[in-house]
């Protein structure tokens, strides 16, 4: 769901087919204008957690014992299709979740390929054979553009990866709890933020000295904690969907 309200024609790339596509930095955000969530890798938390509530999603997999699968977004707005970090163009916020960064590029399967395949948006104005920089030399190897953004790319996948394992290791501890917060806005209209899950204080205080110390070691406990105290950030995001409403109703 998150893929598709980005992406919007990924294609493989290829050396032959892009050979003269060249590529602009990312400053217009009004493509992430119907998202009101974006996964986050756990290694963002404490960066991520300054600016929006982190909260955890189900997947709708399953892992090897059954157990619905979760993963960490951050919270961007209140109501689906709503992004309340976004001003017109312009990121309104200090941190920019990697999900985002990686735009345009991104990996997944390819059939026949143990490999993940390079992909981007042919679809995106930013990718073009007019402006920016040139993804390939005259010989069709990459340039430094497109080798840092591969290097991303790797990089993201591997935090994915680790960020699994966090999740995994939550479900395991059965330390989740759904969430659920309700807010009133000036024109009276009321909000239920539900479908989401958070950590469950009295479950993580009372977990064995000897699981509080593996997860302390593992970097794990401090990202629970991060996750935690991001909670403080709905109210910020409460009051920037009132603002917006202030504003349409003036």
């Amino acid at each position: 769901m998150i893929h598709s309200a980005l992406y919007r024609d990924p294609q493989l790339l290829d050396s032959a087919l892009h050979r003269h596509k060249k590529l602009k930095p990312l400053e217009d955000f009004s493509i992430t204008s119907n998202m009101h969530a974006v996964f986050l890798a756990a290694a963002e938390f404490p960066n991520a957690g300054l600016e929006f509530p982190v909260i955890f999603v189900n997947t709708g997999e399953r892992t090897p014992d059954g157990k619905p699968m979760v993963a960490p977004v951050a919270l961007l707005g209140l109501v689906a299709n709503e992004n309340l970090q976004l001003n017109g163009t312009r990121w309104d916020a200090r941190y920019v979740p990697a999900f985002i960064r990686r735009f345009p590029f991104l990996t997944a399967g390819v059939q026949g390929s143990a490999a993940p395949g390079v992909f981007v948006d042919a679809a995106w104005k930013g990718f073009s054979d007019t402006e920016g920089e040139a993804l390939f030399d005259a010989d069709g190897k990459p340039t430094e553009v497109l080798a840092n953004a591969v290097q991303f790319l790797q990089r993201f996948d591997e935090e994915q990866q680790r960020t699994r394992l966090f999740c995994s290791r939550i479900l395991e501890l059965d330390l989740l709890k759904e969430m659920q917060a309700d807010a009133t806005l000036p024109n009276g209209e009321t909000l239920k933020v539900e479908g989401f899950l958070l950590v469950d204080e009295t479950k993580l205080r009372d977990l064995p000295d000897a699981v509080v110390v593996e997860l302390h070691r593992s970097g794990m406990l401090g990202m629970m904690h991060s996750h935690l105290m991001s909670l403080g950030n709905v109210q910020r995001l409460v009051e920037r969907k009132a603002m917006r409403v202030a504003a349409t109703m003036a």
